[in-house]
């Protein structure tokens, strides 16, 4: 069975907002389309939105957000386990681990909007390929693990990724303060170092569970998600490399060629 259905998760997460599947892929059409094609000749004649007070307003929220979240599947790990421990759920822990992920499905789909604001504020380099397909990619394996499978086995990523989030958060609230806050920004790579980390202990938590859980991950959550974790590993790799190692040894050759 390529799906291990926790018996009786339909009754009730069916009939939850956004969990039609019509309505992700609007959304993910919506977004495609606007920050591809009308957001761009929208703001082409235009000048950039100033989003100063609005931008750290939200960051804020999603600092807070990501925090609580983090805090939530935290407290589920301590008292359920790092792995699950049975396929069976009693409706009662059923219902709060569905909660849970529903309210990070949300906030993966509200992360959309920091492309739009991207498109907005037309700082088009910021929006890549890595940036794009990791968010729509987020919406979609969230939407998939909370129809198919709301159990144990997604507990340990999200908690990973919304802690993450909490501090990649920050930095852009700082960031948006303006470049007086520049000098305290001194962390930025290593942003991406905490995205590689997490990432590798996603993709061993998952091998671990697969082959020790008596409730291990279903194959195609498995390869989907290994595959798409080994991709983000390898596209952020290259993200890293370009932005600080390169532009380091860029920076030292030139500086030797002045001297």
């Amino acid at each position: 069975m390529f799906f291990h259905l926790p018996k009786g998760h339909l009754n009730f997460v069916e009939r939850w907002p956004l969990m039609n599947p019509n309505d992700v892929i609007f959304l993910i059409c919506t977004y495609l389309i606007f920050i591809l094609k009308i957001g761009p000749a929208l703001m082409e004649r235009r000048e950039r939105f100033q989003m100063k007070g609005f931008l750290i307003f939200y960051n804020s929220v999603k600092i807070i957000n990501s925090t609580l979240l983090a805090y939530k599947f935290l407290a589920y790990i301590i008292d359920k386990g790092l792995f699950p421990r049975k396929c069976d759920y009693d409706d009662r822990t059923l219902y709060v681990i569905a909660v849970f992920y529903w309210k990070y499905m949300a906030t993966k789909i509200l992360d959309l909007f920091d492309t739009v604001f991207f498109v907005l504020r037309k700082k088009p380099s910021q929006i890549t390929f890595l940036h794009v397909y990791h968010h729509i990619f987020m919406v979609i394996i969230s939407w998939l693990s909370l129809k198919y499978d709301p159990s144990d086995h997604w507990a340990f990523m999200a908690l990973g990724n919304c802690t993450v989030h909490a501090i990649m958060y920050t930095y852009y609230a700082m960031s948006a303060m303006g470049p007086a806050y520049a000098k305290y920004l001194w962390w930025k790579k290593y942003l991406t170092l905490m995205q590689l980390l997490q990432f590798l202990m996603i993709i061993l938590h998952i091998a671990i569970q697969t082959y020790t859980s008596p409730c291990p991950v279903s194959k195609v959550f498995y390869w989907v998600g290994v595959t798409n974790l080994v991709l983000f590993m390898w596209l952020f790799t290259n993200f890293y490399q370009k932005n600080y190692v390169l532009k380091r040894v860029s920076t030292v050759c030139t500086r030797q060629t002045i001297d």
